[in-house]
């Protein structure tokens, strides 16, 4: 009897895996809002109105750019967020139970590039 209620609750927890499993879009938009983030924090109160002007126009860029090259390849009851740029792909992330976990790397890249 034990061995019966060990099963459905592990079917139980796959089943729910499945159903809140993060579609593509939402894989896109938790990377938007690590990038708007990142571009947010760089608009400085001390820049001139042009610079802040162009860190804007540079987000709005950016958002189309993580709309073609973020992926998501499904496996059932969970998913793996992908950035790909200029043939090159990497995992940037996870998606489990509804939520969507991305590498802290992310943000380094970002600071990186944003500080050249």
């Amino acid at each position: 009897m034990k061995t019966n209620w060990t099963i459905i609750i592990f079917t139980l927890i796959i089943l729910i895996a499945i159903f809140t499993n993060p579609s593509t879009e939402e894989h896109k938009e938790a990377v938007k809002s690590v990038v708007n983030k990142v571009v947010q924090e760089s608009i400085s109160e001390d820049a001139s109105d042009m610079e802040n002007l162009g860190i804007l126009l540079g987000s709005s860029l950016v958002e189309k750019l993580v709309g073609n090259s973020v992926t998501r390849d499904n496996y059932v009851v969970f998913s793996i967020t992908k950035f790909s740029w200029k043939g090159d792909e990497k995992n940037i992330g996870y998606g489990v139970f509804g939520n969507i976990f991305l590498s802290k790397k992310i943000n380094e890249a970002f600071n990186q590039q944003l500080e050249k």
